[in-house]
């Protein structure tokens, strides 16, 4: 009898899991493999594995064990796709007007990082600077999480967060910290800059002394004392379409 293979501690980084993500993939060329659910009956599912061969690319029919065993326990939904390397985006040395740039500091949990950047692309953000270090990076969690616009979205990954912000700075954003407590100013009442590099802080430290420091302003969202603090992703959505009502984006 064969032994079976370990379950490893988590997916590998190359690939992306679940119909939507996997769609994205195969829509923005960024997908070089796709793996489905032998004998599967899902219709998303058999639909993306036709149009996967008609691009070209090797697909393959594998049992539900080989596929709980890639995605580290995630759920799949059946479906795979192995990626290509990710195009990489830089910080812009002159913003765009209006911009809006986010700023992930420590924020850990693939699904808040995955719903932030699914943010960013829905509120049209320039950029977000996403540490590789102190921090969820993109990790297949965060494209399940981001319904697959974590493989759009504008993610720079500079190695200091601190130099990134200076970077920002130099663009001409503005830094605005997400940060409450005394002197923060009410969100919904802030004169949001036409170029603004949001900050936001991870699930349990905020943001750290350094890009508190850094930062021009500091708002927070007014919110009923019962509920102390809000998930960084809800934040981020909150504040970022705060943002966009003052500065709305051109028509198509």
């Amino acid at each position: 009898m064969a032994r079976p293979r370990p379950k490893p501690r988590a997916a590998p980084m190359d690939l992306a899991f679940g119909v939507q993500a996997c769609a994205v993939a195969l829509r923005e060329g960024l997908a070089r493999r796709l793996l489905h659910l032998e004998g599967g009956g899902n219709p998303r599912v058999l639909a993306l594995a036709e149009e996967a061969r008609a691009l070209g690319l090797p697909v393959e029919a594998v049992d539900a064990a080989r596929l709980d065993e890639l995605c580290g326990g995630g759920v799949h939904q059946g479906v795979l796709a192995r990626l290509r390397r990710l195009p990489a985006v830089s910080i812009p040395r002159v913003a765009p007007v209006p911009s809006l740039a986010l700023v992930l500091d420590g924020v850990t949990d693939p699904q808040n990082t995955g719903a932030c950047l699914r943010v960013a692309v829905a509120a049209g953000a320039t950029v977000v600077a996403l540490p590789p270090r102190r921090g969820a990076t993109l990790t297949p969690g965060a494209h399940r999480a981001s319904a697959g616009l974590s493989l759009v979205a504008p993610v720079a990954a500079p190695l200091n967060l601190a130099r990134a912000v200076a970077q920002l700075k130099e663009a001409g954003y503005w830094i605005v910290t997400a940060a409450p407590g005394a002197g923060a100013t009410d969100a919904t009442a802030f004169d949001w800059p036409d170029r603004t590099a949001l900050v936001l802080g991870g699930e349990e430290r905020g943001v750290s002394r350094l890009l508190r420091e850094a930062g021009d302003f500091r708002v927070a969202l007014p919110m009923d004392a019962r509920a102390e603090s809000l998930n960084v992703a809800v934040a981020c959505g909150a504040l970022a379409y705060l943002w966009r009502a003052r500065w709305p984006a051109p028509p198509p």
